[in-house]
């Protein structure tokens, strides 16, 4: 069982009309937490009642056996890094990466100055030590905040949007930075993001928020594949959410279309509530549907489409399709040019029903 580095239980934080409402997890050493949720959701109220920036209701933060909920910012010695990089600016840079260990009275400390070294390296910024934050740019300055939090070793990294101003080069860097020391240094890491991609290639964990409260929590791949919810489905802008009803077909359960009035089946997963509901949806990734143009052997979970609309991607081909209702559906480059699809294309798409799930 993995040892409990923070615990969150019971946390609620008032924000002038806004709350946060019975926030509970638990992050481990060998945890990097994501958090995702629409804005104004309350994730960076929570990472800043974390940090102690802002005073909770009621609940309680514990840092290994002892509960901080009440102690101020510079006892809790966690890390954090803004969205906005919030550096002096009458400092330089590697002044403002210094503060924290100043604070500390660490900064002139041998192993901080070796550690600086090696950060400002791996990061890319040693040109940038003796500029000041005016003459920088949004990246610079975000790596610059980054190197600051990062530097004086938390045991708790608090990240909030940490990469969104970088570009695509400086910020795949940036994830096997914060990859290497989550693994080799062993700080726990809370970082939240829109970007779906970092939440994947990065968290072991994540947490989906809505108006100051926790939806959906677990490994990021089972959240992706297994919404609890419309509203987490629609979020993660899960492409195919279909309205039905469950049926029984020669002793098992089906999905059955209420408007097109046509089923897949027989489902292999468990249904929700563990029981047949009259209501349910069925949530399908646009990956998840299969595209050819030979019809294959039965019909069950095949059926006729027509493509309507082609959109090329960076690494994929988005297709919108029309039969039994509209689906998006996604090729990769390989599978598009081996079909060799247009406007108009008459297709055969297909479900594998043990990768239909429902809510």
């Amino acid at each position: 069982m993995k040892s409990a580095l923070l615990e969150v239980s019971g946390l609620n934080v008032r924000c002038g009309k806004f709350k946060l409402q019975d926030i509970a997890f638990v992050l481990s050493k060998n945890d990097y937490l994501i958090i995702v949720g629409s804005s104004g959701a309350g994730k960076t109220v929570l990472l800043e009642t974390l940090a102690g920036l802002r005073k909770s209701e009621s609940g309680r933060i514990m840092l290994a056996t002892e509960d901080i909920s009440t102690r101020p910012p510079e006892e809790r010695g966690f890390g954090f890094a803004y969205q906005d990089s919030l550096l002096y600016p009458f400092l330089n840079a590697k002044e403002n990466i210094l503060f924290g260990a100043r604070a500390q009275k660490k900064h002139r400390e041998r192993d901080t100055l070796k550690r600086l070294d090696r950060l400002v390296d791996y990061m890319g910024i040693a040109h940038l030590l003796n500029r000041y934050p005016v003459s920088l740019s949004g990246g610079e300055k975000q790596r610059i905040s980054l190197a600051r939090a990062i530097l004086i070793n938390p045991s708790v990294l608090l990240l909030d949007e940490p990469l969104s101003a970088l570009d695509p080069q400086t910020r795949d860097s940036m994830r096997s930075l914060l990859q290497e020391i989550h693994k080799t240094e062993g700080i726990g890491i809370i970082h939240v993001t829109h970007n779906f991609d970092e939440a994947l290639q990065l968290g072991t964990q994540m947490i989906v928020m809505n108006q100051g409260r926790i939806l959906q929590r677990g490994e990021p791949m089972e959240v992706f594949d297994e919404p609890d919810s419309h509203w987490v489905a629609q979020f993660l802008q899960i492409d195919n959410i279909i309205s039905g009803r469950i049926h029984i077909q020669d002793g098992a359960f089906w999905f059955n279309d209420n408007e097109q009035d046509w089923s897949l089946g027989p489902l292999t997963k468990p249904l929700p509530l563990g029981q047949a509901p009259n209501e349910v949806s069925m949530v399908l990734h646009s990956w998840q549907i299969e595209v050819s143009t030979q019809p294959g052997t039965g019909q069950a979970n095949r059926w006729n489409a027509m493509v309507e609309k082609i959109v090329p991607n960076s690494s994929r081909i988005d297709l919108t399709c029309s039969g039994h209702g509209r689906w998006q559906v996604s090729l990769s480059r390989k599978e598009w040019q081996k079909l060799s699809l247009t406007v108009g294309s008459e297709v055969i798409l297909a479900v594998d029903p043990e990768q239909i799930h429902l809510i």
